[in-house]
């Protein structure tokens, strides 16, 4: 079944090592519908979508502890809202469960309250014990992955996926969600440039299951890390009404076709991708990923040479005038900056900036050092960007160019500081820059399988014509 429509009862899903803490069928099976569509990325029309079955599941036990941890992490994870608050609201989504004497529950209790501190790396730890316990609990295992998706820590998304996948293996073929596992692993995989056996496990996840988003992604990152832009547009068009059903992540994976089109020179699709996926004023409120893919079409848009007018983006406004100062992650305030260099004076850009080394610079947080370590350097590369200094530029990013993923996000996504590097090279007026623009060209070029994309051939050709 590609979608699963039967869920587990308090039994089953203890015996499938789930310690759900109440003895309500009725809870647990909305539990598994809610966990089954947060793990899927899908919102399952029936159930009304994660928000409503997250509603119905928090009213039917109120004093189910496994239930306010699975709604306080969605809200912390999925929701933007400013960083002072997080801890707050999280308090108040978890009542008592602060204070249970579960060995289980009180550990989540302890990795949410980390995590919304902004020590998020101590939450993680404290999910990789959980793990040690109940390794098929992959609602843990997803928490854990969302973290480490966070502070970029490439090596843990893909070896807390190995940690337990042999388990999922020696047990039964049937286990519900069992084929996630193979997606998210290829995309640890991915990101650790293992990109063969990365191709190879989201394979087996689309065997298992022909909608399974997490199999689809990685194989969309699999095909532009080895520079098979083609062969992803192909998968995507053949697929498209298999992804197109996870509904949560879909418009990410229409991004990565962005990102295919731009490598070959098809600016115009990627608008087009742009403007029907993401920016077509629905009226509903951008979610923080399509707030951010947004941001970085259009960014890419710009080095690519065709800025996209910023009357178009209305949507984008309403999410940054609201969620400027949140200042949760340096993932998100780099695609903050990029919506505001593209509708915002100099001003407010500095403003912005300011607003952001004041709540980070001196926090001994996650997302403080990462600040401290690249964040100033990437913000101050953007600026002097702007200013059309393109030799400070490079001197800003060259140094940390191999330490960007501090900043979170994937490799697909932080390229974005490589073109930005690669951009500035060529168009330095420094002529070592340029000696190091093409042999930039030509590192990128190689480690994605010794293509050549268009977009990198235009920037080889201005070289020529310097």
């Amino acid at each position: 079944m590609p979608f699963r429509d039967h869920w587990r009862d308090v039994k089953t899903l203890h015996n499938d090592g789930i310690p759900i803490d109440t003895t309500s069928n009725e809870t647990a099976k909305l539990f598994d519908a809610t966990l089954t569509q947060y793990i899927g990325w899908y919102s399952d029309k029936q159930l009304g979508g994660i928000k409503s079955s997250l509603f119905r599941l928090l009213a039917s036990d109120p004093n189910c502890a496994s239930s306010r941890i699975l709604a306080a992490a969605l809200g912390m994870f999925s929701m933007p809202r400013p960083s002072a608050l997080v801890h707050t609201q999280l308090i108040e989504t978890l009542g008592d469960t602060v204070t249970s004497s579960n060995h289980y529950i009180n550990l989540h209790t302890q990795a949410l309250i980390n995590w919304s501190l902004g020590y998020r790396s101590r939450a993680a730890d404290i999910w990789e014990t959980i793990l040690l316990s109940y390794p098929f609990d992959i609602m843990t295992l997803r928490f854990a992955l969302d973290t480490y998706f966070h502070l970029g820590n490439q090596n843990m998304l893909r070896d807390s996926v190995a940690r337990v996948l042999p388990i999922w293996e020696s047990s039964s073929s049937h286990r519900p969600l069992k084929s996630h596992l193979y997606g998210m692993y290829a995309f640890g995989l991915g990101e650790t440039n293992m990109v063969l056996r990365a191709e190879k496990q989201a394979r087996l996840g689309l065997e298992l299951n022909e909608h399974d988003a997490w199999a689809t992604h990685a194989l969309a990152h699999a095909a532009e890390y080895m520079g098979q832009t083609s062969e992803g547009i192909d998968f995507l068009k053949k697929t498209d009404n298999h992804w197109h059903q996870c509904d949560i992540i879909a418009p990410h994976i229409d991004w990565h076709w962005a990102i295919y089109e731009l490598e070959h020179g098809n600016w115009e699709k990627a608008e087009e991708i742009l403007e029907h996926y993401f920016l077509n004023n629905s009226g509903i409120e951008l979610s923080r990923l399509k707030y951010t893919d947004a941001a970085s079409l259009i960014y890419r848009l710009k080095l690519a040479g065709h800025p996209y007018p910023s009357q178009s983006n209305s949507q984008l406004k309403q999410f940054l005038n609201v969620h400027s100062r949140d200042h949760q992650t340096i993932f998100q305030d780099f695609h903050h900056y990029f919506v505001l260099d593209n509708v915002a004076d100099t001003e407010t850009k500095k403003d912005f900036l300011r607003s952001l080394k004041e709540t980070v610079e001196l926090s001994d947080t996650d997302a403080g050092n990462s600040y401290r370590e690249i964040g100033q350097r990437i913000f101050a590369a953007l600026e002097c960007f702007d200013e059309g200094d393109y030799a400070q530029v490079v001197e800003l990013l060259y140094p940390i160019r191999n330490r960007t993923a501090m900043a979170g996000g994937s490799n697909a996504q932080r390229d974005i500081f490589t073109l930005l590097l690669i951009h500035s090279a060529v168009y330095s007026n420094n002529n070592q820059h340029q000696q190091l623009a093409n042999r930039l060209i030509n590192e990128r070029c190689e480690l994605r399988g010794s293509t050549k994309s268009r977009m990198m051939e235009n920037y080889a050709n201005t070289l020529l014509t310097n």
